[in-house]
């Protein structure tokens, strides 16, 4: 079984070069996009290309291997090696695309069937429960109720027919062309069609004018078939060699001129001069009136960090209503300069899809900045919300608004890709309780809100602190040792006691600054006592974490039967946010 990729891997843009040197030389890949001018040939060959990727898409599904497809594409439809090999490489990318895309399918409908089956038994028992014990509220819109009950059981038994033949199909499936415009032909007059081959002009072209070849670092022009070659200034020129199925039209190479300027020229020569390859793609956009763009994917040198720990953290905070940093140092506490906390905030972006990513751009690209101005690691959470998504149907609405225009994936990837190219590490960091330790440590002791404390403990986490439990929380959740050192032991179980409390006492975020009535709260809920099972095996792996025999260890136990006494909401014992926790 393949190892699990991690986020941070799934994001990079930076791999080892395969040039074999003394000191490995790391490598980021980058795109390079322009307008190039118009010739009858890329119309002719972007369809014949598109044609012959969905038959290879086919075999690639009856199981004729990349390389079978590869030799017999050059004989059966006179072409040269490089485009049948460029053929086999995009069938079969394709190909592990909707591979993966089906199991992340039956993942989602089985994660819906999960919650939904689990929602309706809930409804049903909060129903019955009601007709037993009848009031007016509990029989209230009843029969709506119950109905709603049984259209959400009807729906899930749709999904289960629905994933029983997901799983026992083995053909994938794609639409060439978009489902929209496949549908369309049903409904011409609705779609702006006056007859039906108006409708087949249009799916055609949608369906072609695309063509793409793999790079070669070590033949001229740095690709097999279009080769790239800088003629002066900003200039560059790509030669296509014409397949052998439409020489006699076109000829044997035709060479056509695109215009590169800035960094973009810069890195384009680099990849040149250094013999790497250059993947190419040409393709026509339909919403840019049909004009052509080339594509060019190959590799610079990585920049290396100039980011430290020691210069301490930027941690990140993303919610639904901002984007929250704070600067930690290398201590562990918050920066500040003439008692001015160094945070910032950023409204979540809103509009169209395309006005989020540009405003979503500019954030990122004033993090970064940030981040190269203190030299400094930027740490966010590690965050997994394609399963939450697929339960939307069965959440509040408030929360599925949240979730579905939760902009956290391109947020994250546009950060790497960004900090990537300035030399600024990213680090993504376990989620575990941030918000709760932020709310019970650094609320009250900062004077933050919840998404700075929470960003707080973020950084903190990424600079390898661990987060001690306050003192006064210790008789409630049953510990009775010294909380463990910095770096040695993480309490996870210890910090999800508090979750589950505060969460059954359904304390809100803006009465955490009332640490004192949380703490009698809470206190009423567990009273003080004695070392328990639980504190009794915790106190066990922190000894045999140290290497200690327990009959041997002589660790200082602190007594839990010490009250802690509240009045007027005022502590006389020991304080809620001691400054060493």
């Amino acid at each position: 079984m393949a190892k699990k990729k991690s986020l941070k891997a799934k994001l990079t843009r930076i791999s080892r070069s395969k040039q074999k040197t003394e000191k490995p030389v790391y490598q980021r890949l980058i795109g390079i996009e322009s307008k190039i001018e118009y010739h009858p040939f890329l119309e002719d060959w972007g369809n014949e290309y598109q044609s012959l990727l969905r038959r290879a898409l086919n075999d690639r599904q009856k199981g004729i291997s990349e390389t079978e497809i590869e030799k017999n594409y050059q004989k059966k439809y006179n072409i040269q090696w490089a485009y049948a090999d460029s053929l086999a490489t995009n069938a079969s990318s394709v190909f592990d695309q909707l591979t993966t895309a089906k199991e992340n399918k039956i993942s989602l409908i089985e994660t819906d069937l999960k919650v939904g089956f689990a929602k309706a038994a809930e409804n049903l028992e909060t129903l019955e429960n009601g007709y037993k014990n009848p009031s007016q509220q509990s029989l209230r819109n009843f029969n709506k109720k119950l109905l709603g009950v049984k259209s959400k059981l009807e729906r899930l038994k749709r999904k289960q027919q629905q994933l029983l033949k997901l799983k026992q199909e083995e053909r994938l499936h794609i639409c060439w062309g978009s489902k929209k415009l496949f549908k369309a032909q049903y409904n011409l007059e609705e779609n702006g069609y006056t007859n039906h081959e108006e409708w087949l002009k249009d799916w055609r072209m949608k369906r072609g004018g695309n063509f793409y070849s793999v790079g070669k670092g070590s033949v001229n022009g740095n690709n097999p078939v279009t080769k790239i070659h800088h003629k002066k200034d900003d200039i560059f020129t790509v030669t296509i060699t014409v397949p052998r199925c439409y020489q006699e039209i076109y000829g044997n190479k035709i060479t056509l001129e695109f215009e590169i300027t800035k960094q973009r020229k810069h890195d384009l020569l680099y990849a040149l001069e250094s013999n790497k390859p250059v993947t190419v793609q040409i393709f026509r956009r339909e919403h840019k009136d049909n004009q052509w763009y080339i594509h060019l994917s190959t590799y610079v040198q990585a920049v290396p960090y100039i980011s430290h720990k020691r210069n301490g953290c930027l941690g990140i905070d993303l919610n639904a209503k901002s984007i929250d940093l704070v600067y930690i140092k290398r201590d562990g506490n918050l920066h500040q300069v003439n008692r001015q906390k160094t945070l910032f905030s950023w409204d979540i972006p809103t509009g169209t899809t395309g006005q989020v990513e540009a405003k979503l751009r500019d954030i990122v690209a004033e993090i970064v900045r940030i981040g190269e101005s203190y030299e400094c690691p930027i740490a966010c959470e590690d965050l997994d919300f394609s399963k939450k998504k697929a339960t939307l149907r069965h959440s509040p609405k408030k929360y599925n608004r949240m979730l579905s225009g939760f902009i956290y994936d391109k947020f994250r990837a546009f950060l790497v890709a960004r900090a990537e190219k300035y030399g600024i590490e990213v680090i993504f960091k376990n989620p575990f309780a941030t918000s709760v330790i932020g709310m019970v440590k650094y609320l009250a002791k900062y004077g933050l809100n919840s998404a700075y404390a929470a960003a707080m403990v973020i950084g903190r986490r990424a600079l390898g602190f661990s987060e001690r439990i306050p003192r006064s929380y210790w008789p409630i959740i049953g510990i009775c040792i010294s909380s463990p050192e910095d770096k040695e032991v993480q309490s996870w179980g210890q910090w999800g006691k508090i979750c589950k409390l505060l969460r059954e006492l359904k304390i809100s975020r803006h009465q955490m600054f009332e640490s004192a009535k949380v703490l009698e709260a809470l206190q009423a809920v567990r009273p003080n006592r004695r070392l328990t099972a639980d504190s009794q095996a915790h106190r066990a792996v922190s000894r045999s974490r140290r290497g200690k025999s327990p009959a041997r260890s002589r660790r200082k136990v602190k007594s839990a039967s010490k009250p802690v006494v509240f009045s007027n909401s005022k502590i006389h014992g020991e304080s809620p946010m001691p400054q060493n926790c």
